[in-house]
């Protein structure tokens, strides 16, 4: 990338969320292209107009029902490439990951790595393409929701062959359920319970069968029972915390110390296989703490798995998890800082409806704070809503996207690979660092230039001024500094300067 290109994107930069100025367009053109930006992931070109014709209305009301719209041919390609994401997880485990054995040669070595890596670039990709092309906008961008609340790594131990089934079968299975059915299947799901460690949580030895392993010791001929009680045994609370403090009731809300060890308690036996026969959640009973135990200082019927599966279901029932998670919907589809009257009114919805997420989301999307002009193009894109945006705007055809996730973990955003239980930053301030920015200009560059490894753009996208991208792109209510960049990149590098420096526009990065 030239040096004056980058300059010409510092310099304006600066202006990334600057109040969006007032256009000329009318309001229906407008609404249409503020739901684009936040029930899709931004306009192709033709799309607003579109949305105008079909009327923003009937739009937003398709979306809100997926199943009415046809994906069948859409899905049947995609399975033929990302085969993972259509599997059981006991067929997954068939197919790419072979039982281990004992003198496994180099050639059994190379064919596992690179099964491995093979099940991780199908989620990965089948995540952004889905995003790219598919007709069901919303769903697409309320599953970026749910991936980042339910966030897990695919690069933990045996995470990467569970997280697809993960995918399929907790988050697209229920993203249009209700929140109650979603979390109960991350709580039941090998992937979930591996990340977060519930799998190693067992019940502690009670002071007798301590004692037996004290007496033998590092003896020979240890009976094995007690040498079963001498393997590392106790609580892991990693699940029980983020249970609470990621998935349902938020930071610091109510409980205390005592409750998240408690909970701990309720979910030992909880755990997963992966093998060739019948992969997936199972309960041990042998490993299970079955002492009385009490959670808000209420003491708790029952034992067993009855017990965890009716605490998980108070956890989503209960009206802190109703306000956390209908400021975070908020959040993301309104803005940064929501109003507090619209967060409260979802909450009931939320409430009166025992989290039917497709009428959550729609007191989100019919409510006077998300049309408000002032929200419009003021959130901030994610490196993953930049990409998917810019391609989305460009027509973009991607035969591999090895060099697009590559720019994607750069950026910081690796598709199932955030480190941290609480998933990428969804405010402005985590993403505004211009070390990372540069990264998006890189990419904006590649692109219109058509250097990005495994993306096309036609020449009908950059090839004169008035192609429906550039058009589109220039619509927007760009600052004069922009305008400026513009012309000058015109005039040194011609159209795929222009579209580069569009596409890396503070305004571009806007939604």
């Amino acid at each position: 990338m030239r040096v004056g290109i980058v300059l010409m994107l510092l310099c304006v930069a600066a202006g990334a969320l600057a109040a969006p100025r007032t256009g000329d367009a009318a309001e229906q053109r407008g609404l249409a292209r503020h739901v684009l930006n936040r029930m899709a992931f931004g306009p192709r070109p033709g799309d607003v107009d579109r949305v105008v014709a079909q009327g923003v209305e009937a739009w937003i009301a398709e979306q809100l029902k997926p199943g009415s719209i046809d994906v069948g041919d859409f899905e049947q390609a995609m399975a033929r490439w990302a085969p993972s994401l259509f599997l059981p997880l006991t067929d997954t485990a068939r197919r790419y990951r072979p039982e281990y054995q004992p003198d496994e040669t180099v050639e059994q070595q190379r064919l596992r790595s690179q099964n491995r890596q093979a099940v991780k670039h199908q989620l990965r990709d089948a995540v952004l393409h889905r995003a790219v092309f598919s007709p069901r906008q919303f769903e697409e961008v309320m599953l970026n929701f749910w991936r980042n609340h339910f966030s897990i790594d695919q690069n933990k131990d045996e995470v990467v062959w569970m997280a697809p089934s993960f995918e399929a079968q907790v988050l697209r299975r229920h993203v249009f359920g209700t929140f109650e059915n979603m979390l109960m299947a991350s709580a039941q799901h090998p992937a979930m319970l591996t990340y977060l460690d519930n799998t190693l949580s067992q019940k502690p030895l009670t002071e007798v069968q301590q004692r037996l392993v004290d007496r033998y010791g590092e003896k020979d001929n240890v009976p094995r029972s007690v040498a079963a009680l001498g393997r590392e045994r106790g609580l892991n609370e990693n699940y029980a915390r983020e249970l609470m403090e990621l998935h349902t009731l938020g930071v610091d809300r109510r409980y205390r110390q005592h409750d998240v060890t408690t909970l701990a308690r309720v979910l030992t036996g909880w755990t997963a296989k992966l093998n060739h026969t019948d992969a997936g959640f199972y309960f041990r009973d042998d490993v299970h703490d079955t002492e009385p135990k009490a959670l808000f200082g209420t003491r708790l019927r029952g034992a067993g798995q009855a017990q965890g599966l009716e605490v998980v279901r108070g956890l989503a029932r209960h009206k802190l998890t109703a306000d956390f998670i209908s400021r975070k919907l908020c959040v993301y589809l309104v803005g940064d800082e929501p109003p507090e009257a619209l967060v409260k009114d979802v909450a009931r919805v939320f409430t009166r409806t025992r989290g039917d997420l497709p009428k959550v989301y729609k007191a989100i999307v019919m409510s006077k704070a998300f049309r408000d002009p002032a929200v419009r193009r003021a959130k901030f894109k994610t490196p993953f809503e930049f990409v998917v945006s810019a391609l989305r705007v460009t027509q973009a055809q991607v035969q591999s996207a090895r060099g697009t996730q590559r720019l994607l973990e750069v950026m910081g955003q690796p598709t199932y690979g955030c480190l941290d239980p609480d998933g990428f930053a969804d405010t402005a301030e985590a993403w505004l660092d211009p070390g990372v920015l540069v990264h998006r200009w890189r990419f904006a560059w590649e692109l219109a230039h058509q250097d990005l490894k495994g993306v096309t753009i036609t020449d009908a996208a950059v090839g004169s001024a008035s192609s429906a991208t550039l058009t589109q792109l220039a619509a927007m209510p760009l600052s004069d500094d922009t305008r400026a960049a513009v012309d000058d990149a015109a005039a040194t590098g011609g159209n795929p300067a222009r579209l580069a420096i569009l596409l890396g526009s503070p305004e571009f990065m806007q939604q």
